[in-house]
């Protein structure tokens, strides 16, 4: 039985992985004279700039100064980010699973600030009956400890659980928690090596939480027979 649904932040709720692409792209031709392709730039997406870092010292030979990159993109980030409307769909789903009577968190790998300021100011925040981030766990997507710990806070078992990604590190992270994944792309994310996931759509406005219910019913059924 479904008896929660879990939520990315980042590229499910508003559009921020398109803006991070673009200020991260920016900055590595400006600072580093290099064409950063999607590609390279999914390594971090659902996780953290760390992976890719590493990932570019040690294929193209790249070093970046940590402290710098930060300094240099979070003051644009912020100002291209604090008009973000709610994706397609967003607010019709998450009103649709507080109707059913469903818990709703969110699992994001960012700290508690960003996804907080956001939900706030979108009036979506009362809607979460909890919110799970890089803060409160010892490691982040693709592992599954941001979801487990919200099973964990949410008193159900990880099958009781819809995660819903843009990712494919928050896919795999879902799968590692045993959790079936809906899988909702966004422009840049569309890119990405999905497999594996319970169902893949274009926009939640085109999914029936009710439907989605049943068929955990019918999930369950099966395996009780």
């Amino acid at each position: 039985m479904l008896k929660a649904v879990i939520m990315d932040f980042d590229g499910l709720i508003i559009d921020t992985e398109v803006v991070w692409y673009g200020i991260y792209k920016d900055w590595f031709k400006k600072n580093k004279d290099y064409q950063l392709s999607v590609q390279e730039f999914l390594i971090c997406v659902g996780s953290q700039e760390e992976e890719l870092f590493i990932e570019l010292e040690k294929k193209q030979k790249i070093s970046v100064d940590r402290t710098q990159f930060k300094k240099d993109v979070t003051q644009g980030f912020i100002e291209q980010s604090n008009q973000l409307p709610p994706k397609e769909g967003v607010v019709q789903f998450i009103q649709a699973v507080k109707c059913e009577g469903l818990k709703l968190a969110l699992a994001t790998s960012a700290t508690r600030k960003k996804p907080v300021s956001h939900l706030s100011r979108l009036g979506l925040m009362e809607y979460f009956d909890i919110v799970v981030t890089a803060e409160d766990v010892k490691r982040i997507k693709p592992f599954p400890d941001l979801f487990q710990e919200a099973a964990r806070q949410l008193e159900i078992s990880p099958p009781e659980a819809l995660v819903v990604e843009d990712s494919e590190n928050g896919l795999k992270a879902g799968i590692n928690a045993n959790m079936k994944v809906l899988v909702v792309p966004n422009e840049v994310t569309k890119a990405s090596d999905f497999c594996g996931y319970y169902k893949w759509v274009e926009s939640l406005s085109t999914v029936s939480i009710s439907e989605i219910m049943n068929e955990f019913k019918e999930d369950e059924s099966n395996v009780i027979g």
